[in-house]
């Protein structure tokens, strides 16, 4: 992808077992440019939170992880580890599901910012203490300066996400990955992380993947989305082609389970089954004992890549789209 910010390519993570491997990610390719926000969406177990410690270097021994993942044309696999650690919060940032464990409950606020700007930042601490203060500010908590002095048990869960959106913006990185940043929130809280991120990725053309299972928050947030699957992504494009148009029948089924407000009354779906062992993925297209499209050819091959409109791409043998799909080159 030209210009991206994050490209991965081929990516691979496995972990050796006693009786058989497990393949968490088999074969990721995407990118997120700069100024976009990207969303990574599936039902847990399929991978999207592997894919975002793959991408900060993050994968516990003994993973193994091959392809290519690249960061402003900076390989990330293979990195030696202090190299790493520059990278992280320097140039990507991570902010996580849970906003209560994600601060150490004994400093404040303002010690854990004011610490982190000095670590990436030739800063002094007025200077970063300043830092903290603009961009606790940027992110629209009130008195930031009283906020600095709080110890984390002291903010609530929208603050501390807030907080830790601003932690993570205060060493300028060029790439957020924001693993269900809105889990842990109410609904109302939500709606405000959600347009935050939306705000800071227009004003400081910020790269944004975001990693969720909520396809309702995808189509409020995101500028193109890419479905996983069991270890694949099985679908992506623009968010417009894919919610309108969805190929891959898991991603109608996805959108099966999300309420949709105006659209009359419904009944809500359900898939049922369960996402396949990493160690016992299913052979063909992994996705065929749940789906009630699926066919022989299902079960036996797995599908190629199919052009389903621009810059809309399913991996499915029989696509459910409008358009006629054509073969990916």
């Amino acid at each position: 992808m030209s210009g991206a910010v994050l490209q991965v390519s081929g990516l691979e993570v496995t972990f050796p077992g006693i009786v058989r491997s497990s393949s968490i990610l088999r074969g990721i390719d995407f990118g997120v440019r700069q100024g976009e926000v990207m969303g990574l969406v599936g039902e847990s177990g399929c991978g999207k939170s592997m894919t975002a410690n793959a991408c900060l270097g993050m994968v516990a021994r003994p993973g193994r992880v091959t392809g290519s993942i690249k960061i402003e044309g900076q390989e990330v696999v293979g990195r030696p580890e202090a190299q790493l650690r520059t990278m992280r919060g320097g140039q990507v940032a991570m902010i996580f599901q849970n906003p209560m464990r994600s601060m150490n409950p004994f400093f404040t606020l303002g010690q854990q910012m004011i610490d982190v700007v000095r670590c990436h930042r030739s800063s002094s601490r007025s200077e970063a203490h300043s830092i903290a203060v603009s961009e606790l500010k940027a992110v629209r908590i009130p008195d930031p300066e009283l906020a600095l002095e709080k110890y984390p048990h002291q903010l609530s869960g929208g603050q501390i996400q807030r907080a830790l959106i601003a932690l993570a913006l205060a060493c300028r990185p060029r790439l957020l990955i924001a693993d269900e940043p809105t889990t842990a929130l109410d609904v109302t809280v939500q709606a405000q992380i959600v347009s935050l991120l939306r705000r800071l990725a227009d004003e400081k053309e910020l790269a944004v993947l975001f990693i969720t299972h909520d396809l309702g928050i995808v189509s409020q947030l995101c500028d193109r989305v890419a479905v996983m699957y069991a270890g694949r992504i099985v679908e992506s494009g623009s968010v417009d082609a894919v919610i309108d148009h969805p190929g891959h029948p898991y991603t109608a089924k996805l959108l099966g389970t999300v309420p949709a407000v105006g659209r009359g009354a419904r009944d809500l779906v359900s898939i049922p089954g369960h996402v396949p062992s990493p160690a016992y993925v299913p052979p063909g297209c992994a996705f065929h004992d749940r789906c009630d499209r699926a066919t022989g050819l299902c079960e036996e091959v797995h599908p190629t890549a199919l052009i389903s409109g621009p810059d809309h791409v399913t991996l499915c043998h029989h696509t459910i789209c409008d358009q006629q799909p054509t073969e990916a080159s």
